[in-house]
């Protein structure tokens, strides 16, 4: 009887030590990791399934793991409702920081961005990456954290160059999720570009990044008024912008943020199959980029910028997106102009307008924004 009575007791002990190494708080609690050389990585994101912009990134995550490189990457997501509520995000910095069990914490987006900076505060010797830096405090980024930004302004100018080559009707269209001034930097080139060209030009903004059928309605409102190259940068009401584009074989959408016609080309092949290109914000080679840093103890030096870092064109943080379908339907002789666009871009030969920069930007973007605009 007492061997059976220390047996149960024994195995009593096993499974509530078992109980207690398991994931708290509805799975908040990081799952430890054996191997102490291991460079740990987590990412905060809100959710995953967007087909898009956190895609991107969730994606590059997995790539990292996969390399089996002596990096793990642990991605938590951690507001599927997209509620941006504080206490939830703290009490998830709490979560991945307080043991300081990772030597990089990822998150940032400009709605969540704020979360980021106060946990940088709370956990002093904690390393952090705003992986899409959009405000910096006042007076810099923490000391220990570094930001990457994107030239999107660069990005919307060749992809306005490209939308007017290939245009046959002389009018095209850009779907805006919301109208902020971050939104409207992918733009502001565009709008520059299609004005030098003498591009007629479409602007919507439907107010959301989620609703695909207000995206298709918008986009088909465009067809009718003669647009036939369409770019969205939308999140995933983008797919509606998609999906009106590939009901007509004479009209060209644009994708955003990843390569959209290799993410449809074999679970919607009509969808794919009307992605002339997308544009690339490559937030994919940026943190892989870092991860490297921190395995190979460079990071620090990015740190002690204290501000943000623009990752253009001449680091591959955008450009567009060059894959077989495009080479098969945009001419040799409008790839070598868009190639040419985009050396000048990064050389700064062509200086290209930056909504962002304008120091009365209430009055100086609209006049920029509606130059060769029609309703």
């Amino acid at each position: 009887m007492k061997k059976l009575l220390t047996v149960l007791l024994s195995l009593f002990v096993v499974l509530a030590l078992a109980g207690c190494a398991g994931n708290n708080n509805g799975g908040n609690e990081p799952a430890p990791t054996e191997d102490d050389n291991t460079t740990k990585i987590a990412v905060l994101m809100p959710f995953r399934g967007d087909q898009s912009y956190w895609d991107t990134l969730a994606t590059a995550a997995d790539e990292v793991n996969a390399a089996d490189n002596g990096i793990t990457v642990d991605v938590y997501e951690c507001d599927p409702a997209g509620a941006a509520d504080e206490s939830n995000w703290m009490n998830w910095y709490d979560n991945v920081c307080e043991e300081g069990k990772y030597d990089l914490v990822v998150s940032g987006n400009e709605t969540y961005e704020g979360f980021l900076y106060k946990a940088c505060e709370k956990y002093p010797d904690q390393k952090f990456y705003n992986f899409d830096c959009s405000n910096e405090p006042e007076g810099g980024l923490p000391a220990n954290c570094y930001g990457a930004t994107w030239a999107l302004d660069d990005l919307g100018y060749v992809v306005g160059a490209l939308s007017a080559a290939v245009t046959k009707t002389g009018i095209v269209g850009v779907v805006v999720g919301k109208d902020f001034n971050f939104m409207n930097q992918f733009i502001s080139g565009w709008c520059q570009v299609l004005t030098e060209k003498d591009v007629k030009y479409l602007i919507s903004y439907p107010d959301s990044f989620t609703d695909a059928a207000l995206g298709k309605e918008t986009t088909a409102a465009m067809i009718e008024k003669g647009a036939d190259v369409i770019w969205q940068v939308a999140g995933g009401l983008g797919n509606g912008v998609i999906d009106a584009c590939s009901e007509h074989e004479d009209v060209w959408c644009i994708g955003v943020d990843q390569d959209q016609y290799l993410q449809f080309k074999d679970s919607n092949p009509a969808w794919a199959n009307t992605i002339l290109t997308s544009a690339l914000k490559n937030t994919n080679v940026a943190f892989k980029a870092v991860c490297d840093m921190v395995k190979n103890g460079t990071y620090d030096e990015k740190m002690a910028l204290q501000h943000r870092e623009v990752w253009g064109i001449a680091l591959n943080g955008v450009g567009i997106a060059e894959n077989d379908f495009y080479l098969a339907n945009v001419s040799e002789e409008v790839r070598n102009e868009i190639a040419a666009t985009l050396a000048k871009v990064a050389s700064g030969e062509v200086e290209v307008v930056d909504c962002l920069e304008f120091a009365d930007y209430d009055t100086e973007w609209p006049a920029v924004r509606d130059a060769n605009r029609i309703s």
